[in-house]
């Protein structure tokens, strides 16, 4: 069966790879979905800014796992780099916030017809103008407690850690009573 490939964006990935390690390119459920980054992640990453509230990103075990990125044909490489340029165009003129990586993490999403996770409500915005699908952090996580790749004692306790470190997503409450049809912790 091939990969159900999803994408996850900066703020998920940092909310997510350290606690559920390993968290890339391993498939989990009937569907064999597979979550990945891209390219530009790590080059976010390597940036430095982040590295200071996240220094776990330079371990090894972690570098290792965002090597792997979804597979494309060189047409679609192309079509990528074109839909890049009208996302961005367009946050240049019309929506400011996202950065140049969400604005790239949208064009995979569309040329490549899959999901992407994020957090980031300027970048949900901006996938949504252009028709592309996009999931939240806890979105994910449920998905993940209905494949029985993790249970509710898991995402009970990276709630539990978001709060503690101030990294909660925004509307937590809402979308986990939505979710899990309670309150989180």
């Amino acid at each position: 069966m091939a990969q159900s490939k999803i994408l996850v964006d900066t703020n998920s990935y940092l909310r997510l790879a350290k606690p559920l390690q390993p968290f890339l390119f391993e498939p989990f459920g009937a569907a064999e979905y597979c979550l990945y980054v891209i390219p530009e992640l790590n080059a976010e990453l390597a940036a430095g800014h982040l590295k200071t509230k996240f220094p776990w990103v330079d371990l090894p075990e972690f570098v290792e796992e965002r090597r792997h990125f979804p597979t494309m044909s060189r047409k679609q490489r192309k079509a990528i780099e074109e839909t890049f340029k009208f996302v961005w165009d367009h946050v240049e003129t019309e929506l400011p916030g996202p950065s140049r990586v969400d604005a790239r993490f949208v064009a995979y999403a569309l040329e490549l017809d899959i999901p992407v996770v994020t957090d980031d409500e300027d970048m949900i915005r901006l996938a949504k103008a252009f028709g592309a699908s996009v999931m939240r952090t806890l979105d994910l996580l449920k998905m993940m407690v209905d494949q029985n790749h993790i249970d509710l004692h898991k995402v009970r306790s990276i709630v539990t850690y978001w709060r503690h470190v101030d990294d909660a997503p925004g509307q937590l409450a809402k979308h986990y009573r939505r979710l899990f049809g309670c309150r989180p912790p």
